[in-house]
């Protein structure tokens, strides 16, 4: 079986995945090449070919993204867009093949602003076109309902390359000027209004009265950068919060860090969860995704509601003043990322999908 993998503009998690289930495919026998932008995985993984699929939606850049990819169309078997952007291109051109569309993001008036209504026509359009819909969630899946017929939407947790941090917890400390005993909290975020890194610093100035010696590390960039350190300035936070940029290997920074936190209004599944608990690294999060499936309970860390500072600050206290409470927590998640989050299991459930769609062809 020859299974296309499109991937559209994606500096964080999204490419991640597809790098992963590329290369968990081809482990099971599939010819699975990745297209996109030119340089989209950022040495992630192996791209065969590039695909200018355009961050917007217009005619001519999608025009453009379509004759590129349609020599790669002529001997597939399939075709998988991840993301919206890619299922623009996918959907329509020639030759027709069966056509996968993973769901990683859905539009939101609090995100997409004026665009929303113009992105919310856009997005039933394309998933009406799609022959199978993978949703990475069953609340999102429900979502679907009623834009794709139930019988063709299955929900697969997004695939997730192993956890390995490449620089060693002294050098990454030794970067931000904290010794090894300092409390240090991570967050690894686009710097995009989704991401709410607002109460996240409203949360770390409680933080920091309580916890006087607590640093937060934030990693990553985007548009809303500049605000973002300007109300940090601000909150009075700048000897407590880091700003370190994006950075590629930004398991090296949660595995360095003693809490995780994730403060966004949605998410369907981040990467960056299934990562952390891989580390042993406890997690607070809001109420997002599997955040409540996964940390409701307590065991490998905490769920707050979207927006409530004071329990962020609250939860993310009782980590890093419990050192070992915080240890038993991160090995409670490090367990359940070893089954919940199995790669190889995860990639066998897409390979299913495919093969809904292409039966007789098996794999080559």
């Amino acid at each position: 079986m020859r299974a296309l993998q499109l991937l559209g503009p994606s500096t964080g998690g999204i490419r991640m995945h597809v790098a992963a289930l590329a290369d968990g495919l081809e482990r099971l026998g599939v010819v699975a090449p990745v297209l996109g932008p030119a340089g989209v995985l950022d040495g992630r993984g192996t791209q065969a070919g590039v695909v200018p699929v355009p961050a917007g939606t217009t005619p001519v850049g999608l025009l453009r993204a379509r004759r590129a990819l349609a020599p790669w169309r002529e001997d597939a078997d399939v075709l998988h867009a991840h993301g919206l952007k890619a299922a623009w291109v996918a959907v329509r051109g020639r030759p027709r093949r069966p056509v996968v569309i993973t769901v990683h993001n859905v539009v939101l008036d609090e995100t997409a602003g004026r665009a929303a209504g113009l992105q919310r026509r856009l997005e039933r359009a394309v998933l009406a076109r799609a022959d199978r819909v993978i949703a990475p969630s069953d609340a999102i899946a429900e979502g679907l309902v009623g834009t794709v017929a139930r019988d063709r939407i299955r929900v697969v947790v997004p695939v997730s390359p192993p956890a390995s941090p490449r620089r060693s917890r002294a050098d990454i400390r030794g970067r931000l000027g904290v010794s090894d005993d300092t409390p240090l909290v991570s967050c690894v975020a686009r710097l995009h209004p989704q991401k709410d890194l607002p109460t996240l610093l409203r949360a770390f100035v409680d933080v920091a009265a309580r916890v006087p010696d607590a640093r937060l590390a934030v990693v990553g960039d985007g548009p809303d950068r500049s605000a973002l350190e300007a109300e940090s300035s601000r909150l009075g936070l700048d000897d407590v919060v880091r700003w370190v940029g994006f950075d590629a290997d930004a398991v090296d920074w949660i595995a360095a860090s003693d809490v995780f936190a994730l403060s966004s209004v949605w998410e369907a599944i981040p990467l960056v969860l299934p990562e952390a608990m891989a580390l042993g690294v406890p997690v607070v999060s809001t109420d997002v995704g599997m955040a409540s499936e996964l940390f409701g309970d307590g065991r490998a860390g905490a769920v707050v509601d979207v927006g409530d500072d004071r329990a962020m600050a609250d939860a993310l206290v009782r980590f890093l003043a419990d050192r070992s409470g915080a240890l038993a927590a991160g090995e409670a998640g490090r367990e359940v990322a070893s089954t919940r989050f199995d790669p190889d299991a995860l990639t066998a459930e897409v390979l299913d999908v495919y093969r809904e769609l292409v039966p007789a062809k098996g794999t080559r």
